[in-house]
């Protein structure tokens, strides 16, 4: 008999990798701390053929420390734009149950998961896409200011409502 042809399992157990290309990107640099630690939380849920699955359901990463889902939400939102996470399937409330959103890491690639409804991609590597980090920082503070732009022309268009109909009184605004 010769010798196995399996590799012996890690003792540690599982493992992730952030490979030097992503950690030296322009895009990494300019991630808040907090999006990091979420990259590092979501990385945590897959695993090497899982890739596609990933969510940032509060109810999955309470667990890991995480208790605001504003801070979650911002954090995924920076993720998202610089290119290192993207959405592969969206969730909802349907047939009984919740799903949450699910994504996949654009360094890796997914297999297909017919029974979640995640196909098969190949890495993309979207991130790449910024050149320098002032490229991505101005990426990211666009974003910021079309939240602004749109909590200014909600603010101003219920003030225009409540100037315009006698009938909805200040206290309904708030």
């Amino acid at each position: 008999m010769g010798k196995s042809q399996y590799k012996p399992k890690d003792p540690l157990g599982q493992h992730m990798r952030l490979y030097a290309l992503l950690y030296n990107s322009p895009a990494w640099c300019s991630l808040s701390t907090t999006a990091k630690a979420l990259w590092v939380d979501m990385r945590a849920q897959i695993n090497s053929y899982t890739n596609g699955t990933a969510s940032c359901a509060l109810g999955v990463l309470s667990h890991r420390g995480w208790s605001s889902r504003h801070t979650v939400s911002r954090a995924r939102n920076e993720l998202e734009i610089l290119g290192f996470i993207q959405l592969t399937k969206v969730g909802g409330i349907g047939y009984g149950g919740k799903t949450p959103n699910l994504y996949r890491f654009t360094d890796l690639e997914v297999y297909d998961q017919s029974k979640k409804g995640v196909f098969a991609t190949k890495a993309d590597h979207l991130y790449r896409e910024f050149k320098s980090k002032s490229e991505a920082l101005k990426r990211l503070s666009e974003l910021e200011k079309q939240k602004k732009y749109k909590v200014q022309k909600l603010t101003k268009l219920r003030a225009d409502l409540t100037l315009s109909n006698p009938n909805v009184s200040a206290i309904s605004i708030q």
